[in-house]
């Protein structure tokens, strides 16, 4: 059996980024906080709020797409974040054929938290790249905002992302019964973390 050519970050613990938002440029001024999945219980929204440095104007910028149930999943995360912060927190559900919505990029671009839930990593990057959404991400990470995520809002912030298909065991497992080479499938991601691709929910899916 060859052993994986990857470094696999394990997360329940937070991230602060700090590589490069695009080659070249200079580092950006924001924060990554990746949540490896799971309950987000006040004490970790604390500290999303501590991270982010809210003021009383900032807003949070949702975004769902991930999920398959995506007016849930904001409903979800607004009920756990309301319990520490008052300040608005708003949904932007962006699709193929509103991805330029001019309203809704210019408030991602000037969000100071950003936070892209769980569900489907492939689902997610399928409607964000190599759209205006992409880049109104690096522009609100570039002036200082904190880019979160859980379980697949997490497995986007590397520059290759670990789908979760399995490419030479083609029957579906909700674990991988075994790992090899060229059976983990990769998939570009946002790219705001370049040294390392973050796995989620490693235990219950044996990776």
């Amino acid at each position: 059996m060859k052993r994986l050519p990857i470094f696999i970050v394990v997360c329940f613990l937070f991230f602060y980024g700090s590589g490069t938002a695009q080659k070249g440029t200079a580092l950006p001024k924001g924060k990554l906080f990746i949540i490896g999945g799971g309950d987000r219980p006040p004490s970790l929204m604390r500290s999303l709020l501590t991270t982010a440095a809210m003021g009383p104007n900032d807003y949070v910028a949702v975004l769902p797409m991930s999920s398959e149930y995506p007016d849930s999943a904001y409903y979800y995360f607004k009920a756990d974040f309301e319990t520490v912060c008052k300040n608005a927190i708003v949904n932007f559900n962006f699709a193929k054929e509103n991805a330029g919505n001019k309203n809704w990029l210019d408030s991602l671009a000037h969000a100071k938290l950003i936070f892209i839930t769980g569900g489907d990593q492939d689902r997610f990057m399928k409607t964000v790249l190599k759209t205006p959404v992409y880049k109104a991400i690096y522009d609100a990470y570039d002036k200082g905002a904190t880019i979160a995520g859980t379980s697949a809002g997490a497995a986007v912030m590397s520059q290759y992302m670990i789908t979760g298909n399995e490419l030479t065991d083609t029957i579906y497992h909700s674990t991988f019964p075994k790992i090899h080479d060229k059976n983990i499938e990769f998939k570009e991601g946002l790219g705001l973390l370049k040294s390392a691709i973050i796995d989620q929910h490693f235990i219950v899916r044996s990776r």
